[in-house]
């Protein structure tokens, strides 16, 4: 560690890449958000729209568990990656796909509900973000290699 690499540098790298990662930020505050209301104890299962989750799914708390964690993870994923003086971008490509694989997935489960509702208007977009997040991770990764970026 440099003895620039702490304190105010610190929070000075973090708040200069927060701004071009927000939406990966947004993504796990939604992960954990989604995670969190699936764990309230009413049944968000026997709502029509999410009829087919009960087939795709162990249970509404393990689904509930699984997005609070991959949230959260991806919270400590990003601020690691903030902190660094090296940017690591291939945590960011990876919580981006895993991040892709969810919101299709849930996507997926809203579909085959059959119940046309507000969810068509954000679930795919979200997936769609996280292609275009694994994308900017990859240019950031190409930049590091080609000696462009720190």
């Amino acid at each position: 560690m440099s003895a620039g690499y702490v304190g105010p540098g610190l929070w000075v790298r973090i708040s200069e890449r927060f701004g071009p990662r927000m939406h990966e930020w947004f993504l796990s505050g939604h992960m954990i958000m989604f995670g969190i209301v699936l764990l309230f104890p009413t049944e968000t299962f026997n709502q029509p729209a999410f009829w087919s989750f009960r087939e795709l799914v162990p249970s509404e708390a393990s689904l509930g568990w699984f997005m609070l964690v991959i949230g959260c993870l991806r919270v400590v994923g990003l601020v690691i990656n903030g902190a660094r003086e090296k940017v690591t971008p291939q945590i960011r490509q990876f919580s981006a796909a895993v991040g892709c694989l969810l919101w299709s997935g849930i996507t997926y489960g809203f579909a085959s509900s059959d119940v046309l509702s507000t969810w068509l208007a954000i679930y795919p977009l979200f997936a769609v973000g996280e292609l275009v997040n694994i994308y900017r991770a990859a240019r950031d990764q190409g930049k590091i290699r080609n000696g462009k970026a720190g």
